[in-house]
């Protein structure tokens, strides 16, 4: 409940920002037909992927909660979410194709994912990449097996206390769930498998033939778009798993009988600090994914004979 109160007002800001911020481009009946379609098209198959993921990412967390109870089922909700978007994607570029006319020109050019990577985005992806990798190999590092010998389950401390009737006692402490390698394994694989999906849409956006010469820079555009959303897929997958990943790091490390040191001291304060920035993120980023730019055709009137004629619009 507590996480469906903090979501609401990250999705409305998200949205809020996605609506100011939106780009649409605007283009005549007559012109970049072909770029028109294919944009619909990836759309289509976009959203599809988008509440396929959604729904797969419920079932999830419903499921953890009925059959796992120890939330590993549960973590690989946000790697459900990202990988669905992603494979709609791919299905989307894959089936998106140019309309065969008798005659067709092209450009010779090198298209690289590089030219229409977007830098803000990608370096966004990267520092929480970095975070949640550090993040779960802090995690695995420091992890101990619980009372049924699962590895990595809690977090244990040993140190010497003074006792007044016993003097100096020595005492330890375990606190959890703990994102050891009980969770960072499967998590680990799920990542991986998003990586691999994002290379592969990546190089599929850059591979799509190019409807026509005239439509180059919409084209190109439209690339630029796509890649930004399979960025904006993965970055909702991964601050979606570091917020939870960092809010146990922080509950384990807080309240223990014995003090932390200087290492653990700085990750008990990072971890509190990335937690509700990676969730709030998350759920923001997940609104732009559904109001992402696009292409409207403006239906112009159509002027009487003899009037002069806006560019694209028919005449009588």
């Amino acid at each position: 409940m507590r996480a469906i109160v903090f979501a609401l007002p990250c999705v409305a800001i998200g949205l809020l920002v996605a609506l100011r911020n939106r780009v649409v481009v605007t283009v005549a009946p007559t012109e970049h037909g072909d770029v028109v379609e294919i944009a619909r098209h990836t759309r289509r198959w976009r959203m599809v992927g988008l509440l396929i993921g959604a729904v797969a990412a419920l079932v999830l967390l419903d499921a953890g909660q009925r059959l796992d109870a120890l939330g590993r089922v549960s973590a690989l909700a946000p790697a459900a979410l990202g990988a669905s978007v992603l494979i709609g994607t791919i299905a989307g570029e894959l089936t998106a194709r140019p309309a065969v006319g008798i005659r067709r020109t092209a450009t010779v050019e090198t298209r690289t994912v590089k030219a229409v990577l977007p830098k803000v985005l990608s370096t966004v992806l990267a520092v929480a990449s970095a975070l949640l990798v550090a993040a779960l190999a802090i995690g695995a590092a420091w992890g101990s097996a619980d009372d049924m010998g699962r590895p990595g389950r809690i977090f244990t401390q040993t140190c010497t206390v003074l006792d007044p009737d016993l003097g100096p006692v020595l005492t330890s402490s375990g606190r959890g769930p703990w994102p050891g390698s009980f969770y960072a394994v499967p998590l680990a694989a799920a990542l991986l498998v998003l990586a691999a999906l994002v290379t592969v849409a990546l190089r599929v956006i850059v591979s799509r033939p190019r409807p026509g010469v005239d439509s180059h820079d919409l084209d190109t555009m439209l690339r630029r778009w796509s890649v930004g959303n399979v960025l904006t897929a993965a970055t909702v997958t991964v601050l979606a798993t570091l917020g939870p990943v960092a809010l146990f790091i922080a509950s384990a490390l807080s309240g223990g009988t014995c003090p932390l040191g200087v290492g653990e001291s700085v990750v008990l304060w990072a971890a509190w600090v990335i937690a509700p920035l990676a969730t709030g993120g998350a759920f923001s980023m997940l609104a732009w994914l559904a109001l992402t730019p696009s292409i409207r055709v403006d239906d112009l009137p159509r002027p009487l004979t003899g009037d002069a004629a806006p560019l694209g619009a028919p005449v009588r």
